[in-house]
């Protein structure tokens, strides 16, 4: 009876909240469809090998292998804070525990349908926390504006005239949404945040110049996070954010793989509860069976 009302009692909050552990990979595929900075070299692949060694069927295997050409600024990838201040981390200098933490994800994707042009502003950030709560210490800050949903149509996505022919170095015609240096140089300023992503080719705006917002970023040994997908799944927090960049020594940057845990931040205190809570049940269990097998014992005995 007290087993059956622990599990009756216990079960279904534990199936949950193991349930809630939902995994959400913010990273494009890397091959001949992705999209790189317009001056940067494009992925290619060499030496391709596709074979069978020896007999099928008969002690033969199958192997394949490939080199591969890509950019350090191509497809999701991670801006080391050297790529614009001088001195600062190169990729493989970023210390591992600044390659995660608690994620919030700020959308100006209403504003962003009507201005491509726009970034991310103090204002918005403002607004986050009068709802969500103070930016935590080590987050890192996903900036979703909805434009990632263009990225199999390089041209919507890099945000060039329809109307114009450009050669594909062209940067003088780029329109997409970033950040704005203001709110990059208050988040520095204001927060202690280890990162900064967003869905778009880059972080500052595709009408930048200066590329103030990396400046800002950079001198303060903050990464940058750009091309990330599947931001619109992302809730306004409650996940943590994994980048896990090669470790590229002398990198200004490098190809990563960035996925969102959701819940851990709000479930990582839960994990050491749901173990004990397993123990405990396997103890009871245990020890009811151990308690019948005795007083089967004794009724032999008898």
């Amino acid at each position: 009876m007290l087993i059956r009302q622990i599990i009756t009692f216990f079960l279904p909050n534990l199936v949950a909240s193991f349930a809630s552990r939902k995994a959400i990979d913010l990273t494009h595929p890397v091959g001949e469809n992705t999209v790189a900075w317009p001056t940067a070299t494009k992925f290619s692949t060499a030496n391709v090998i596709k074979t069978w060694v020896g007999v099928e069927g008969e002690g033969g295997y199958w192997y394949e292998a490939r080199d591969i050409n890509q950019a350090e600024h191509s497809g999701t990838h991670m801006d080391a804070p050297a790529h614009f201040a001088k001195g600062a981390w190169h990729t493989s200098d970023i210390p591992l525990e600044r390659l995660a933490g608690p994620g919030v994800k700020i959308s100006i994707e209403k504003r962003a349908e009507k201005d491509k042009d726009t970034g991310l502003m103090v204002e918005d950030i403002h607004t986050w926390e009068e709802e969500h709560g103070g930016i935590p210490d080590g987050a890192v800050v996903i900036v979703h504006t909805g434009h990632g949903r263009w990225y199999e149509d390089k041209v919507k996505y890099l945000g060039r005239p329809l109307d114009k022919t450009l050669p594909e170095n062209d940067t003088q015609h780029l329109h997409f949404p970033g950040v704005e240096p203001e709110a990059a140089k208050w988040l520095v300023a204001n927060r202690k945040i280890v990162g900064l992503g967003i869905d778009t080719p880059s972080t500052d705006k595709g009408q930048s110049r200066d590329f103030k917002t990396h400046q800002v970023l950079g001198q303060a040994n903050i990464w940058g996070l750009e091309n990330l997908a599947r931001t619109d799944e992302l809730p306004s927090h409650g996940f943590v954010v994994y980048n896990m960049v090669h470790k590229l020594e002398g990198g200004s940057g490098g190809p990563t793989r960035v996925i969102a845990i959701l819940d851990s931040t709000s479930k990582a205190t839960a994990t050491a509860s749901e173990l004990l809570l397993i123990v405990m049940l396997t103890c009871i269990v245990f020890g009811q069976l151990e308690q019948r097998e005795t007083g089967n014992l004794f009724g032999a005995l008898k």
